[in-house]
């Protein structure tokens, strides 16, 4: 079979990445201060002209959803490098980041360089939020993947750069020590992971967990690979387009992926404690050997929970989630993530540029990438592997997927937020039928909002 890769972006994927430090704790951490940052610095300093007097002193400020200190290094070498630039950098709640930015945005208080959902890109570009940045030099690398820069090219101009793609599909982890014990394999579709999850519940060992008190561990791991997969060839290959249209209700390509969880739910291949608990504690509840499988995203096997677990008790791998399959295809969506852009209303723009080349030059984003374990689709980046997502990232690339990247829509946050809510519901008993009922009454309170790119 041909591999298939369609939608607005066609790529070969490139492997995951994970930071010197691995689960072995034997490779040294490298920071953005090394011989490419150096590199970079030095040709930004280059291409300065000569002046004898000192630059003037600015202030301008930085915002994201890392609240794990990830951008902390990129920034701190940055002021390094541009002494007379001083970023103070804003960490927004990651949950309503959607919302509280476009909050920002529309009251004139928009950080000055800040990160994007790529759901919300073209929208912004098109009302005149966004700073043109067609000529920086920093585009380069994604104008060198011209499938990438077609996406992120709004009416001929260019007004963000994608740091990272999300995972197509996140992975499924799951500790190789219980998986040994009782003689399992990974299981390759819904059927044998039913029956992964059986004999794993009827030894006393939870399958599954979740951090369910932050929504978005369910919503954007499990539920999101089998919704996409099952939705994308009833739809063309863009289920938020077809939702946006009136082709399709969410119960008509929701259903199977709300029920296949309603089972799990039912069958008590979940966790209890999943409801309760918070990502960071699922983390650690599964590294602690308390559930057998944890879906999550790709940078789980730098975490410290993973990385310090006993080792005698745990050992991480990974395989793809069961998603459904046509006709032997399995479909999934990979969208831009972290999308670096620069506010129309900033009242620094050169320091802001400053500060956007550096991030996006090529030997600092190799480091800031690697030390998250993330993925990228652009060209020129000579990315590290992770060894325990190795089978994983193969099985997304060979021919029996076929992955699309971005919408001609997107969902609006409102809406996105009521899934959350299903699934929370479902994890404590509610009925699918009642979900599924629900969501299609909530989408229509806001499908009027949603932004169509034809």
């Amino acid at each position: 079979m041909k591999k298939k890769w369609l939608g607005f972006l066609s790529f070969t994927l490139i492997a995951l990445l994970v930071s010197g430090c691995g689960a072995n704790g034997n490779n040294e951490s490298v920071q953005p201060t090394n011989e490419a940052s150096q590199s970079a610095q030095a040709s930004n300093e280059a291409s300065q002209p000569a002046s004898e007097e000192p630059e003037e002193e600015v202030t301008i400020k930085y915002a994201s959803w890392m609240s794990k200190g990830e951008d902390k290094p990129t920034i701190e070498a940055f002021m390094k490098a541009n002494p007379h630039i001083k970023v103070e950098e804003e960490v927004i709640d990651g949950k309503q980041y959607a919302q509280l930015i476009q909050t920002r945005i529309l009251s004139d208080d928009a950080p000055d360089v800040f990160m994007l959902p790529f759901a919300q890109y073209t929208q912004y570009a098109k009302e005149g939020h966004l700073l043109d940045l067609t000529n920086e030099p920093g585009m380069k690398l994604m104008i060198d993947t011209p499938a990438v820069d077609k996406v992120f090219t709004v009416e001929g101009k260019r007004y963000g750069f994608m740091g990272s793609s999300g995972a197509p599909i996140n992975p499924i982890y799951f500790n190789k020590k219980i998986f040994e014990k009782y003689n399992l394999v990974p299981p390759t579709n819904a059927e044998e992971f039913l029956k992964v999850s059986e004999v794993l519940k009827a030894n006393n060992v939870e399958p599954l967990v979740f951090g369910a008190k932050d929504a978005w561990t369910i919503s954007g791991t499990l539920f999101t690979a089998m919704f996409r997969s099952y939705a994308l060839p009833k739809t063309d290959n863009d289920f938020n387009y077809a939702l946006a249209k009136g082709s399709v209700k969410p119960s008509e390509i929701m259903d199977y992926p709300l029920s296949f969880i309603g089972e799990l739910v039912n069958k008590g291949y979940i966790s209890k404690a999943s409801s309760t608990l918070t990502y960071d504690q699922s983390v650690q509840y599964f590294a602690d050997g308390k559930a057998a499988m944890l879906p999550q995203g790709t940078w789980v096997p730098t975490l410290d929970p993973i990385v310090n677990a006993n080792k005698d008790e745990f050992e991480l791998g990974a395989f793809v989630p069961p998603v459904p399959e046509v006709n032997g295809v399995k479909y999934a969506v990979s969208n831009g993530d972290r999308i670096l852009v620069i506010s129309s209303k900033t009242k620094n723009p050169e320091a802001d540029k400053k500060l956007f080349n550096f991030f996006v030059e090529p030997g600092n984003l190799k480091v800031y990438l690697e030390s998250q374990s993330l993925l990228s689709v652009l060209k020129g980046l000579d990315l590290k592997t992770v060894p325990v997502l190795q089978d994983y990232v193969s099985s997304i690339a060979s021919d029996s997927f076929s992955v699309t990247i971005g919408s001609k829509s997107a969902l609006t946050p409102a809406f996105n937020k009521e899934v959350d809510i299903a699934l929370q519901n479902i994890l404590v008993g509610s009925k699918v039928e009642t979900e599924l009922k629900r969501l299609d009454e909530e989408f229509e309170k806001t499908k009027s909002q949603m932004i169509i790119s034809e």
